[in-house]
């Protein structure tokens, strides 16, 4: 979506891909080009992996004593000039990502319906008239059906994410490195690659079975579950490598059975890795466009999809106001989880 909005006359391989499916259909040229993008992904992890590997072994000596004032004066210099370099990158790192934000709310208060810099007066007119700018825009259905899509997401993919993460740090078994790898691989994998591939493997099952498989919320769902399962099995992993079976044992030992200690104490002790995941996947899910433009069917559109669909036709005011009620929502998501469950240690 980023690249299609602000790419202006540059193509990048993503919108190419998209524009392939959603203009010619020429499915098998798209595919073509996602396999591009995910021997990309996989090269550079292979990269990183191999300076890792050579990194590993390389350590820092101190080869400055106590009789060379120069160089520990010169070694303080550089240490402070590292720390301040550091500080300048995160602050306007941290800048850079909020900038944005920050315009659009603004955006959303200031008296013009179109986009101007610096605000002539500020109003909450966008705000007050939303309400019937969302049904006439159709927004409202779109809205609903993103908030039960990434509800459904969020807890399919906890309790898939929870059953696959309690296999892999407490059991041992054949593959279980292998089937770590796959369950996490949509990390890797660019979205636009998973949604083509969901939409031709539906296809592809549908033509064996002789049956049309229609593009539905029930595809949508299939899709989004699979890219925000690795969430949360590595929130839940980390919160089960932390956990003491000790605890677990003396539950046993008083009288529990293996279920109870499941329930009432390994549940709520790793709680907070729990939220962490539904948390992760109820957000993606919601913001999600490439995975669901693939699989959304022509009575089933999410928030984003219309959103994107209205951004060249509709009063930037507006989508601004839009804009900062989603962003509003999902801040409160995570201010109420982590004032509730702390899933900032799993995040």
């Amino acid at each position: 979506m980023t690249p299609a909005m602000l790419g202006g006359g540059v193509k990048v391989l993503p919108v190419v891909i998209t524009n392939t499916f959603t203009s010619t259909s020429n499915w098998p040229f798209a595919s073509a080009l996602s396999m591009i993008l995910v021997a990309v992904a996989l090269l550079v992890i292979v990269g990183y992996q191999r300076v890792l590997k050579q990194m590993d072994g390389v350590g820092v000596s101190d080869v400055a004593t106590a009789d060379d004032g120069g160089s520990l004066r010169l070694d303080s210099l550089v240490s402070k000039a590292t720390t301040v370099g550091y500080n300048a990158l995160v602050y306007g790192t941290v800048a850079f990502l909020l900038a944005p934000l920050v315009i659009v709310v603004v955006i959303s208060f200031q008296e013009s319906a179109y986009a101007t810099w610096p605000p002539r007066g500020f109003t909450l007119q966008h705000y007050t008239t939303l309400p019937e700018t969302l049904g006439y825009l159709n927004i409202d259905a779109a809205l609903f059906t993103s908030l039960k899509l990434a509800i459904a997401t969020g807890i399919c993919s906890t309790v898939l994410g929870a059953l696959a993460a309690f296999a892999i740090v407490r059991y041992d078994f054949k593959y279980q490195t292998t089937i770590e790898t796959v369950l996490i691989s949509p990390l890797i994998y660019p979205w636009i690659v998973i949604g083509l591939s969901l939409l031709l493997f539906i296809n592809r099952i549908g033509a064996l079975l002789g049956v049309t498989i229609q593009l539905s919320f029930g595809t949508l769902l299939v899709g989004h579950i699979m890219f925000t399962l690795p969430y949360p099995i590595r929130t839940i992993g980390a919160s089960l490598q932390n956990y003491n079976l000790s605890l677990e044992e003396a539950a046993q030992n008083l009288g529990a059975t293996e279920l109870e200690s499941y329930l009432r104490i390994t549940l709520p002790l790793v709680q907070p890795g729990l939220m962490s995941g539904f948390v992760f996947a109820f957000i993606l899910s919601f913001n999600q466009y490439i995975v669901s433009l693939f699989l959304s069917g022509a009575q089933t559109k999410t928030m984003p999809l219309v959103l994107f669909s209205l951004f060249y036709n509709t009063a930037p005011a507006t989508l601004a106001a839009i804009a900062t009620l989603l962003m509003a929502g999902v801040l409160s998501v995570i201010l109420v989880m982590e004032y509730f469950f702390g899933i900032s240690d799993f995040m």
